[in-house]
């Protein structure tokens, strides 16, 4: 007599399918940001898609760029190909050198989407506890503006427990200061402050 399957073993067999949806999250900096997406990740548990964050190793728009177009022509492996890449860059003060030919690059590249934050990455930190709209002259004025509502944070250690259930709060600020400051604008290089970091966060969301 063949024993049936029992729906427990049914259910470990799923969890171990490959993922229909391989998405790529490319970021510029080597610590905050990888730190960030992965403990996202980590907390949506996400169970059809498995999002890959990889941070490079030189933080030149173009280069990051490029590293993105070659993971997209390369695939995660021969035959699968990832379904989406976002290159996740500062803008920063003054604006980085190779900005401009990085933004027009990627516009060309389907399924590759540029996500900017102006002038950086703290910004969206930020929102998680004000909507401030006052643009910054540097990275220094950003994280100074931060501690006073997030004591503990460092790049090196971002505080997570403090950002998650602040998410809504964060993507609802950023959404308001795009569309009451900036017009809603997808060219934010010349939009301190803002950021389109919500996109991803609201995308992964969707998907948990």
């Amino acid at each position: 007599m063949v024993k049936s399957r029992t729906s427990k073993e049914l259910k470990r067999k799923q969890a171990f399918k490959t993922p229909n949806k391989i998405e790529l999250i490319v970021c510029e900096g080597s610590c905050t940001e990888p730190a960030y997406f992965k403990s996202l990740i980590r907390n949506f548990r996400l169970p059809g898609i498995r999002v890959q964050v990889i941070a490079s190793n030189d933080s030149e728009p173009i280069n990051i760029v490029e590293f993105a177009i070659d993971k997209k022509e390369n695939g995660v492996a021969p035959g699968l190909p990832y379904s989406k890449i976002w290159c996740v860059l500062d803008v920063e003060v003054p604006p980085h050198r190779t900005l401009g030919e990085a933004w027009d690059k990627a516009a060309n590249i389907n399924d590759l989407e540029l996500i900017l934050t102006n002038p950086s990455f703290e910004y969206w930190f930020l929102l998680h506890f004000e909507k401030i709209i006052t643009p910054f002259e540097n990275d220094a004025d950003i994280q100074s503006e931060l501690k006073k509502f997030h004591p503990r944070y460092k790049k090196t250690r971002i505080g997570f427990d403090v950002l998650f259930p602040l998410r809504k709060t964060a993507i609802k600020n950023s959404k308001e200061v795009l569309k009451e400051q900036h017009n809603d604008a997808e060219d934010l290089r010349n939009c301190n402050p803002s950021t389109h970091v919500h996109k991803i966060v609201e995308y992964l969301q969707n998907m948990s």
